[in-house]
């Protein structure tokens, strides 16, 4: 389903002096339809340089992204946005990745529009079909992102980013500032959606915790590195790199 090989990234960071600094060396790994791989490390490991690649929001130094076996970053602008649309981004500030000024409809209706998806009246029946599979109410929509809970904001990133019809979702650290009772509803709906319409998730997360309970495989993340990589319940109950087990003890 998707399939990252050896992607690296590097940034040039200062003026006088100038410091080149490797984010992401030499990633690989790949995901199954309708399976989860969540990546953790700390803060600055390079998890959210992988997810940026995965989006084409950044292009690899070396390494190639391919989805469906085709390649994400061919140089055919057309064939390249075609193949974005099957993998969208559920950020972490649903109220920041929302227009303050914009009604909820406008929100999930937007991407269909630059799109070019669907008509009118196709389209306002479509966010109406969201809406229900996200669990909210159709009153939701003639409201401003302010007038929102945030386990109601976040139910909301997840019907936009369902909007384009994605085979897989990023999810970056989605319900880590929600309340513990919402993100477990929030959770459970990703699943629940997760089982019936047959997404591939890649999950970013520094809470080895809910990566375990969320995710089918795991990838920890070491200064840009994957350090170890396998089947969660294997890597979690008998991690056999130093930087698994600081990770595994620093949550106790």
């Amino acid at each position: 389903m998707l399939e990252a090989e050896q992607i690296s990234k590097k940034f040039v960071k200062g003026v006088l002096r100038r410091q080149t600094v490797e984010a992401v060396k030499e990633v690989s790994f790949s995901l199954p339809e309708g399976k989860t791989l969540g990546i953790v490390g700390n803060s600055g490991c390079g998890k959210s340089t992988v997810a940026r690649i995965l989006l084409s929001l950044l292009t690899p130094d070396t390494g190639s992204v391919r989805i469906d076996g085709e390649e994400l970053f061919s140089g055919d602008r057309k064939r390249d946005r075609a193949r974005t649309r099957k993998i969208q981004m559920i950020f972490q500030h649903p109220e920041s990745s929302l227009d303050p000024a914009k009604k909820i409809r406008y929100s999930l209706e937007e991407p269909m529009r630059i799109h070019h998806m669907y008509d009118p009246a196709k389209r306002r029946e479509r966010i109406c079909r969201l809406m229900d599979l996200v669990d909210l109410g159709e009153d939701l929509l003639d409201r401003r992102p302010r007038q929102l809970s945030g386990g109601e904001a976040q139910r909301v990133m997840i019907a936009r980013a369902l909007t384009l019809e994605p085979r897989i979702l990023i999810l970056d650290e989605p319900t880590s500032m929600l309340d513990v009772s919402v993100q477990a509803q929030v959770l459970n709906l990703l699943k629940e959606l997760q089982e019936k319409m047959g997404l591939s998730y890649v999950f970013i997360s520094h809470d080895i915790d809910v990566v375990r309970w969320f995710c089918h495989d795991i990838a920890v993340m070491q200064q840009g590195r994957f350090v170890e990589t396998g089947p969660t319940e294997k890597v979690v109950e008998n991690p056999e790199h130093e930087f698994t087990k600081e990770l595994l003890t620093m949550r106790l």
